[in-house]
């Protein structure tokens, strides 16, 4: 099997990966490579979500929160775009010492989507997340990102075709019972040498019905 086809499976059993120690340890074994493989692989998607977050968020002093930050890609992105109050979170503890030699981030935290993490309500203004929804997520993410931006503030996160009609229905429910304001949709690429595309969905959570 040719390295190509070695790091395509492995990105393929991360995608539909249900076991939480599994998911360690793929992020451990993969830590190392991380960032050369995925630029090797066209992953265009850091770029994408952060252009797009930038647009929801110009205010380069906001409070801002890297959800699934991985070896600090988008925070690396965020922080030359002169953003500079940067938080992140990820579930590999040998990614988030990555992310740390980078310098991006004030302060890191290792954190479960799947369950309640631990930050303060109403905290960032805005929070992103590239490469990180999965299907283990339905019952908390969209729920807990938002719980920990303040009134009025942004989530944009990523997204794959497999798992967009959940996050659409998702959505849809945070809308009818008031935890955000708009929300919108942007179908871009996301890993150009897999000839994947993504779903970019931002959310402006609610002034008047905050979580």
């Amino acid at each position: 099997m040719s390295n190509t086809d070695q790091l395509d499976a492995l990105i393929n059993q991360l995608v539909h990966a249900n076991d939480p120690e599994e998911v360690k340890v793929l992020y451990r074994q993969w830590a190392a490579t991380y960032d050369n493989d995925l630029d090797s692989f066209g992953y265009v998607a850091p770029q994408i979500g952060t252009a797009l977050f930038c647009q929801l968020l110009a205010d380069t002093d906001a409070k801002i929160h890297d959800a699934g930050c991985g070896t600090g890609l988008v925070g690396k992105l965020l922080h030359s775009l002169g953003y500079t109050n940067i938080d992140g979170s990820d579930f590999s503890a040998d990614m988030l010492k990555k992310a740390r030699d980078t310098g991006t981030y004030k302060h890191l935290l290792q954190a479960d989507y799947t369950q309640t993490i631990s930050l303060q309500s109403d905290t960032y203004h805005g929070v992103i997340s590239i490469g990180v929804y999965t299907k283990r997520f339905k019952q908390h993410f969209l729920g807990e990102m938002l719980r920990i931006i303040k009134p009025g503030g942004y989530l944009l996160f990523s997204c794959r075709p497999l798992y967009y009609e959940e996050v659409a229905n998702l959505v849809m429910q945070l809308h009818l019972d008031g935890s955000i304001e708009t929300s919108s949709v942007t179908e871009d690429d996301y890993m150009k040498g897999q000839g994947a595309k993504a779903f970019y969905v931002a959310l402006k959570k609610s002034t008047t019905n905050a979580l």
